[in-house]
């Protein structure tokens, strides 16, 4: 297990290294608005609703898997108390950069997010984990963890691309090419070629039953279709109400 997550690191470290899209920080533009109380945090081409983050001035915020500069700076900008875990050092350089060039205060670790020891029970008020369970063989270990470290009535909001994203291959043809349903679900990327890349597809059981196993309960979800049909992405908003343990 722990070489699958040194490979993952090492390819998030790569994928920031060549810039790509949602390794871009945000920009001043975007920092002064939420300084200014009108804070904004992207899902792919949304935004996180405004109910669900609420009023997170003064709260405890955990960015899960979250570094890369883009959604713990705004929410430090917002006035929260931010701690950003990340497993990849380069994308927490990132918001290291943003955080000394803006005067901000935020703890920025390095680690794993099926790992929270280092927090103690009812620690954090918002758990904000972006795309990034993707990563990690089982979710509901995550999702324990978030709902230990989380207040009674703490908010967690995740996104995870859908099943479609695995099951389907392209296949070409004379008339320009169709997609073929040909993965079973669970998916795991090294099953099907020899590269490097790590990715696991989990079904929604996994992620929304996981969420419910744990003691959450789900009460916002949102969908975001990219060009690609098969490219389908999902946000879920969820709250711990008391424990179950």
């Amino acid at each position: 297990m722990e070489n699958i997550f040194k490979q993952v690191e090492k390819n998030i470290d790569e994928l920031v290294t060549n810039n790509v899209d949602w390794s871009v920080c945000a920009s001043e533009k975007e920092l002064l608005e939420a300084r200014s109380g009108k804070l904004k945090l992207r899902f792919m081409d949304r935004e996180i609703p405004d109910e669900w983050l609420g009023d997170i001035k003064g709260k405890r915020v955990l960015c899960l898997a979250g570094a890369g500069g883009l959604q713990a700076p705004l929410l430090a900008c917002a006035g929260a108390m931010v701690t950003v875990i990340d497993i990849s050092e380069k994308m927490l350089d990132r918001d290291r950069e943003i955080a000394k060039r803006e005067k901000l205060s935020m703890d920025i670790i390095k680690g794993n997010m099926c790992d929270l020891s280092m927090f103690g029970d009812g620690y954090f008020d918002h758990i904000i984990n972006p795309l990034s369970l993707m990563y990690v063989p089982e979710p509901y270990a995550v999702f324990k963890e978030c709902y230990r470290v989380l207040k009674k009535g703490g908010v967690f909001i995740m996104a995870a691309p859908c099943p479609i994203n695995y099951v389907c291959d392209y296949v070409e043809d004379e008339n320009g090419g169709y997609y073929k349903a040909v993965h079973k679900m669970p998916y795991f990327s090294k099953d099907h070629d020899d590269s490097d890349w790590i990715e696991y597809g989990h079904s929604m059981e996994t992620y929304l039953g996981g969420l419910i196993r744990s003691g959450f309960i789900i009460n916002g979800y949102a969908e975001c279709q990219m060009e690609d049909i098969t490219e389908l992405y999902f946000m879920a908003r969820a709250i711990k109400c008391g424990d179950i343990y």
